[in-house]
């Protein structure tokens, strides 16, 4: 997604955001980057670019980490 025309930078360009969208179990924006004066690159994860196979196969992924336990260890 693109997002142009924005309020102007002092002695710059218009603000803009670019939004680049993945795949990912639930919707959120995981980063925002400014790589040039007043453009700003963003990420942001939603179901609803995922196939329901894909999907699917994150949840089980996250489900196995989850009950997976931590090997126990000898204290120093």
């Amino acid at each position: 997604m693109l997002f142009t025309n924005g309020e102007g930078c002092w002695n710059g360009p218009d603000r803009s955001l670019k939004v680049k969208l993945r795949c990912g179990l639930k919707t959120e924006l995981t980063g925002v980057d400014e790589p040039s004066r007043c453009e700003y690159a963003a990420l942001m994860y939603t179901p609803l670019l995922c196939l329901e196979e894909k999907l699917e196969e994150i949840k089980q992924k996250l489900e196995s980490m989850n009950q997976e336990k931590p090997r126990s260890h000898d204290e120093l």
